[in-house]
């Protein structure tokens, strides 16, 4: 294995995308569309030319990914030997084995870099996973890629000569969510800033185990995160004019502001956790701001899919990752509409590429074009988790407010859709 791995994707020649190069990539109305139409080369392109060239530059992505994880990592080596690897398409991976959570204690069997080439390394602890924790290693490539999504998506809240405010926990870990942003944005013109660390440490919080930003089970929670006097202060005293937290924090402040939001404040981002819709509706009226969710898991490099201000579904990093639904009772592949697990296969990744994971969380694609104009596919609302227990599966319903999911068998089971599968009824959402 060479000492400086070459990333693993056709268009892997191409730094991030700087705040020029994507103010000329201006055909789209969505900032995240315009970024991707900047990396596959069809700035200025019409919407049915885009799409095409995005097609083909993920058909690039995935064919190099397939061949990079075959040729150097011990995992893949092994999966991939009997699959004829030619055939498969972003848009049909079947006869592609999955990779599981449970997979990922043996991280060393997937690494595709030398251990000096590894900028980070992540360690999660996940409920209902036995034996040894899931291990995430990270490039500084990789990493470029994630805070290059970040920059894209963060500008629809947020821009220069403007505060942001951090609240995730671990916001002094170096290459951190709250790091990342720092140094994402700054070039921007924008001053992030994280509360002391004794303030997030009192803030109880669903991600404070270090699981943040993946969707696993949490301990059980009845009460919004219990967020100390100081650290209200702190947001009154630095105003900032857009704030990341986690669901359970924002549910938290609205009992400080329960009138009116922090002062200055324009714009949210909600992550680590499902933002319930009656949640977000409250902060958006009561505080007027601008709401949007974003959902990522560690294994997606943080960064996964946000939502713009139209409201129509997670626009995707396409080409960072292909994402499928699948029955969650077998392996098919579901169509677009029809809710399943979310399984990601990443394109880009040098460290640890991911081939068909499964997430656990229950999805479903959005195939009509967005309000906001973007003609691309969108991942829906997640509906909640998966719990399987040897040759069953059952969904875990997402309760209202957010953190912990509640048990199938605590909200009332409908009758079993299969023989090994139950749900839970999702129609008292709203």
């Amino acid at each position: 294995m060479s000492a400086r791995a070459r990333p693993p994707s056709g268009l892997a020649s191409r730094p991030p995308s700087s705040s020029a190069a994507a103010s000329r990539a201006s055909a789209f109305r969505n900032p995240l569309d315009n970024w991707l139409a900047e990396q596959c080369g069809a700035q200025g392109a019409d919407a049915g030319n885009f799409v095409r060239a995005l097609r083909d530059a993920r058909a690039r992505a995935l064919a190099h990914c397939l061949e990079y994880a075959a040729s150097r990592s011990a995992f893949y080596a092994r999966a991939l030997s009997g699959c004829d690897l030619n055939r498969i398409t972003p848009e049909n991976l079947q006869g592609l084995p999955f990779t599981t959570a449970d997979d990922l204690a043996r991280w060393e069997d997937f690494l595709c870099v030398s251990r000096g080439d590894v900028q980070r390394m992540v360690t999660l602890h996940t409920s209902g996973t036995t034996g040894s924790p899931k291990r995430l290693a990270f490039t500084e490539g990789d990493i470029a890629r994630t805070m290059d999504f970040f920059r894209v998506g963060m500008s629809q809240l947020v821009g220069p000569e403007q505060k942001l405010a951090v609240l995730l926990p671990g916001a002094e870990r170096p290459d951190g969510v709250a790091d990342l942003l720092r140094q994402t944005l700054r070039p921007q013109g924008v001053e992030v800033c994280t509360p002391p660390p004794e303030l997030l440490a009192a803030a109880l919080s669903p991600c404070a185990s270090g699981q943040c930003p993946s969707a696993v089970l949490h301990a059980p929670a009845t009460v919004p995160t219990a967020l100390p006097q100081d650290m209200v202060q702190w947001l009154a005293d630095i105003q900032p004019h857009c704030l990341v937290a986690a669901p359970a924090q924002l549910e938290g402040l609205l009992h400080y502001f329960p009138k009116g939001g922090p002062p200055g404040l324009c714009g949210l981002l909600s992550s680590a956790d499902r933002l319930d819709p009656v949640l977000r509706h409250v902060l958006a009226t009561v505080w007027n701001c601008t709401v949007l969710d974003h959902y990522g898991l560690t294994e997606t490099g943080y960064g996964g899919a946000v939502e713009c201000a139209a409201y129509d579904g997670y626009h995707m990093r396409l080409l960072d990752m292909i994402v499928e639904i699948v029955d969650f009772c077998g392996d098919e592949p579901l169509p677009p509409g029809e809710a399943g697990e979310v399984v990601i296969t990443t394109l880009r990744r040098e460290a640890m590429p991911l081939i068909r994971y499964r997430t656990g969380d229950v999805a479903n694609i959005l195939s009509a074009p967005c309000a906001c104009g973007s003609p691309l596919p969108r991942l829906g609302p997640v509906r909640g988790r998966l719990e399987r227990c040897g040759s069953r599966v059952r969904v875990v319903q997402m309760p209202k407010g957010g953190g912990t999911p509640a048990s199938g068998n605590q909200t009332g089971m409908a009758a079993p859709m299969g023989p090994h599968c139950a749900t839970g009824d999702w129609g008292d959402w709203m």
